[in-house]
């Protein structure tokens, strides 16, 4: 079975409506096919997170019971056709606001959650599309060979928002340059590292655009995965910036904004919401 048949399954198999023979032949392709592996993890991440969230509430007991008198009112002897009908229309009324009002509640917050996941996954999609620009010299640096604090001062010159550039000394971390650039429409710092060898890019962007987002903590850390790269969204609690780290090497990457107990506490929170 080849990755395009099996990407054409990957919704039935999440809501688990395939046959035990294809169920078989895709599980046995993701065994050795990574993409779509990361593909199905991340439908079965969003499921998990979000689905679950959108099935309706039970009604309070005070309201079932006030239907259920409603009810047992229409089913008691009472005399006269304009009363039976007249309760009957009563109870019907009640009936369709209930039915009207938990309606809005799950659509409103299905509504919710759904901008705020497809504002996501766009962040996602034109962060990868910069870093591959980056990474590829499409973009060369606007600023090279400085320290992560020599570059914050270069931006903070340049923007208008409080940005912080992170400056963790490490073996396995090296500053490359950065540049100013729009992602997804707004503007941002652009920075470049190699981490234990590979390219990693960092966005910050000002608080503003990031709460247009609409994510709501927890989780703190957001991750979503887009044409085989990781990429990790947070606020700063500090100066509450919004960040966008791009890596092909998952968490390790981290090391370019957290201390180590920063990165297992991050590592946790992603864990705990896949």
């Amino acid at each position: 079975m080849d990755c395009n048949t099996v990407k054409a399954q990957i919704f039935p198999y999440v809501d688990g409506e395939l046959a035990p023979a294809t169920l078989a032949e895709i599980e046995a392709h993701f065994t050795t096919c990574e993409s779509c592996s990361r593909l199905v993890d991340l439908e079965l991440r969003f499921q998990a997170a979000y689905t679950r969230h959108l099935r309706p509430e039970p009604a309070p007991s005070h309201v079932r019971e006030r239907l259920a008198g409603i009810l047992a009112e229409l089913n008691a002897s009472v005399t006269g056709r304009a009363r039976r009908s007249l309760r009957r229309r009563m109870a019907l009324t009640a009936v369709a606001a209930l039915l009207v009002v938990l309606g809005a509640g799950v659509a409103l917050m299905s509504e919710s959650i759904v901008r705020s996941r497809g504002a996501l996954v766009s962040l996602a999609e034109a962060a990868v599309e910069q870093h591959q620009r980056l990474t590829r010299d499409v973009l060369p640096p606007d600023i090279h060979g400085v320290s992560p604090k020599s570059a914050e001062e270069w931006f903070r010159k340049r923007l208008n928002f409080n940005i912080s550039v992170p400056e963790l000394p490490s073996e396995r971390l090296k500053f490359r340059g950065g540049r100013i650039w729009h992602l997804d429409g707004v503007e941002t710092a652009a920075l470049g590292y190699e981490v234990e060898g590979s390219d990693v890019s960092l966005f910050i962007m000002p608080g503003e655009a990031y709460r247009k987002l609409g994510l709501k903590e927890p989780p703190r850390f957001r991750l979503v995965t887009r044409r085989g790269y990781d990429v990790i969204v947070w606020q700063s609690q500090v100066n509450g910036v919004g960040y966008a780290l791009v890596s092909e090497i998952g968490g390790r990457a981290c090391v370019v904004c957290h201390s180590p107990d920063e990165i297992r506490e991050s590592a946790a929170t992603l864990s705990a919401h896949h």
